[in-house]
């Protein structure tokens, strides 16, 4: 997922609006939409902003770690995937759960009793 992408749903997740959003980080609410409608790199400044204010690391809003915190290089996860560690059944269920919108991430975690704890861990 790319920073417009989680930067819009970390705001929309917060409930607030751009303006709003605008307000509480200190970047207009021209840039904030600029940046959630376009797909440019962001500058390091509103990378911070973001992190600070939503409580994530700078390397989750980039897409270098995932929601567990993983730092990982993509072509591993493409690999690790690919592994005969895994059924076809678990490589189908890890894919979907990639494209889920993180508020149905976080849930799917509750269901599984799956907590930071035990993902630090």
């Amino acid at each position: 997922m790319s920073f417009s992408n989680k930067a819009k749903e970390l705001r929309e997740m917060a409930g607030l609006s751009q303006m709003r959003l605008s307000e509480k980080i200190g970047i207009s609410a021209a840039a904030i939409g600029f940046l959630e409608n376009h797909d440019n790199e962001p500058k390091g400044s509103t990378v911070a902003a973001y992190a600070k204010f939503f409580e994530v690391s700078a390397d989750y809003l980039l897409g270098l770690e995932d929601d567990f915190g993983t730092r990982t290089p993509a072509p591993m996860k493409i690999a690790s995937l690919s592994s005969s560690n895994y059924s076809d059944e678990e490589r189908r269920i890890i894919e979907e759960y990639r494209k889920l919108p993180e508020s149905s991430k976080q849930l799917f975690r509750r269901m599984a009793g799956i907590t930071d704890t035990v993902i630090k861990n």
